[in-house]
């Protein structure tokens, strides 16, 4: 596996374990703008990074 598809796969595991993208780049010890490329290019937008980071229910709706 390449160094770059490692790194990505770390940002990946830790955005799946709740990690904000500061974080996430602090501990892999690379910029910032890697980490928020890596999102858009796995098309993760903030409703979806909302869900990471709180209780997400799916189910949920605003009338509820």
């Amino acid at each position: 596996m390449s160094v770059m598809s490692e790194v990505a796969y770390d940002i990946e595991q830790l955005y799946i374990e709740g990690e904000h993208p500061t974080s996430i780049a602090r501990n892999l010890g690379i910029p910032l703008s890697m980490v928020y490329d890596w999102l858009e290019s796995a098309n993760v937008n903030e409703a979806d990074e909302a869900c990471y980071t709180m209780d997400c229910d799916p189910f949920s709706t605003i009338n509820s």
